[in-house]
């Protein structure tokens, strides 16, 4: 006996979806402008909300209007899930991380999607059912008719078959929009629970008051504050630099509660460069410049 494979298998739908994500990743991550930005927009709106109802809905067929809805509404849940994830595992959101993060979920879900029905269902095999039995009601000639006002429409009365049909029909429409409505939901609470712990971060700041008069040696006495200061990022050191480079000041910050303030002397003609370093930093955490005006 030959058996005769299905020739269009590497034609399937998640083959394909497979195929567009790693293509459409490849232009984001090395294609030129004119391919990034289609690649992009199929990896934001498209993709993943197609490789997502390939696998949710794999036992029903959606219709034209749900397929429309339910693809961009689930892409866009999984850039945002996709982009909580890379924040919270330290990874920077930039052009890179966002392609391969969209990517790499919308594989994993065609990997899902490429399972074998026996695996989801269990290996052992369902037993096999007999012939369908059908009830056949018995109808008494003395049986009392039935009451007509029992069949009455009313708040109370009972659904017929069609009704319960029709109902179940209404309920399967509405579960694709529940969910993604949840989907949306948890990806917002998310969203609004990180902005809250980002909202908490300290932000160190420096800055200087205006100047005072100038004295007879040509210079002048600046306030200096910073603020913000965290004790592990210390100790922090306060630089002053002419033009050339020069270092003409240099305090140390002594630890305390966060913040700091002095005044020092800096000559009124010349351009200076006040800048805040972090321990071990060579490059100034902070700049302010203090200058006459011209």
């Amino acid at each position: 006996m030959i058996r005769i494979r299905a020739v269009p298998a590497l034609l399937s739908s998640p083959v394909l979806t497979a195929a567009c994500t790693i293509a459409a990743a490849a232009a984001v991550l090395a294609g030129p402008r004119g391919l990034a930005i289609p690649g992009g927009l199929a990896l934001g709106l498209l993709l993943p909300g197609l490789a997502l109802n390939a696998l949710i809905f794999r036992y029903r067929t959606l219709s034209a209007v749900e397929r429309t809805v339910l693809t961009p509404a689930l892409s866009l849940a999984t850039m945002i899930v996709a982009g909580l994830g890379l924040y919270v595992a330290g990874f920077r959101l930039d052009r890179i991380s966002w392609a391969l993060g969209t990517a790499g979920i919308t594989l994993a879900v065609l990997a899902l999607k490429a399972v074998p029905e026996r695996v989801w269902q269990g290996e052992e095999e369902d037993e096999e059912e007999g012939p369908e039995t059908q009830v056949i009601p018995i109808f008494r000639d003395d049986a009392p008719a039935p009451d007509p006002a029992a069949r009455r429409p009313g708040p109370f009365a009972p659904r017929s078959a069609e009704q319960k049909a029709d109902r179940r029909m209404v309920v399967r429409q509405l579960l694709p929009m529940l969910l993604v409505l949840a989907v949306l939901g948890g990806a917002g609470w998310l969203s609004y629970a990180n902005s809250q712990d980002s909202y908490r971060v300290t932000v160190t700041t420096l800055y200087s008051d205006l100047p005072g008069p100038v004295g007879t040696d040509g210079g002048w006495d600046v306030s200096i504050r910073a603020s913000g200061l965290v004790e592990a990022d210390g100790p922090y050191t306060v630089v002053a630099t002419d033009p050339t480079g020069n270092r003409t000041v240099e305090r140390t910050i002594p630890g305390g509660d966060g913040v700091w303030g002095a005044t020092i002397r800096l000559p009124s003609a010349t351009r200076m460069t006040i800048g805040l370093y972090r321990a071990g930093d060579t490059a100034a955490y902070r700049t302010v410049i203090v200058a006459a005006a011209q």
